[in-house]
Parts: C-alpha cells; structure tokens; sequence
C-alpha cells in the first residue's frame, strides 16, 4: 500500500498571515511573550530617540510572511518586522557599500554578525534578517538602525536638493 501526503499538510502555519485580519498589538505581544515583547518596545523607543520622525505601520507582504510592522523615515523602509512565538525577526537592507562599517559596529553580537552571510541580494544592498530575543539583540539592532539612518538621511537630502 502506497500513502500519499500532501505539501500542503506538511505547511504550519505562521502567526499574523491572514490578509483579513489585521494582528493588534495585544495579539503580537501574547505571540512574543513578555521578554520579546518587552524588546520590541525597547527597539521601537531606541528608534523614535534616533529618529522622531520614524512612521510605523503594519504592511501586508504575502502569505508565508504575512503581516509586516514597517518603519519608514521619509517614504522610505527603514526595517521591517514579523512576529513569531517568542521572538521577532528585523529585516534589514544594508548597502553594499557600507557593509564592512556595518559589521564592525562593536555592539554586534556574534549571531548578528554572522547574518551578514545569509542574506537576498538586490542591486546595491543585502537585505539581512535578524532575530531578536533579548536585550543584547535588541542593542544590536539598534546600533544597525543608526547606521541605516545615517545612509538613509544622506540619500534623502540629495533628493531634495
């Protein structure tokens, strides 16, 4: 007798991947836990202090990543956010001309730094996932945010002028 499974019985499904419904944050943070939940305010505090004008918003990408939270500075992806149990990963885009400045921050942990071995290439940037935890990770990331700021503040203001 032959069995035959199916792919789509081996899929799990992944928190927050439903078009229809929008997660609030009461629903993230009972996904996270409270230490993860604790760090995602952490990253968002660190993020406003670096940058007042950060717009945060919840972004559909598609079915296997789902619901994204999206920070913008000036109409422009500073990182993205997705939610699992226990811990959030951030995406990142690093331009390829600054990754060496990038991976010598010395508030990088090891984890972090290896990331920047596993990424999607685009034309000019790496764009990197990261997942956090805990405080340590969350420092890390933040230290990576100031450097996008500052790649992302350059490239606005040629724009203007």
């Amino acid at each position: 007798m032959t069995t035959v499974y199916s792919a789509v019985a081996t899929i799990h499904k992944l928190p927050f991947n439903d078009f229809k419904h929008i997660p609030t944050r009461p629903e993230i943070e009972v996904v996270l836990g409270v230490l993860p939940a604790i760090e995602l305010r952490r990253l968002e505090e660190g993020l406003d202090l670096l940058e007042p004008s950060i717009v945060w918003a919840m972004h559909w990408y598609d079915s296997e990543r789902g619901w994204g939270y999206r920070a913008s500075f000036r109409e422009r992806v500073v990182c993205i956010l997705h939610f699992q149990k226990g811990f959030f990963t951030m995406t990142l885009s690093v331009p390829l001309a600054r990754e060496a400045e990038f991976i010598a921050l010395r508030e990088l942990t090891e984890e972090f730094r290896a990331r920047f071995s596993d990424y999607k290439r685009s034309i000019n940037a790496k764009w990197i996932v990261f997942r956090i935890r805990k405080r340590r990770d969350t420092e890390a990331a933040l230290a990576l945010l100031r450097l996008k700021l500052d790649d992302l503040r350059a490239k606005t203001s040629r724009r203007k002028k």
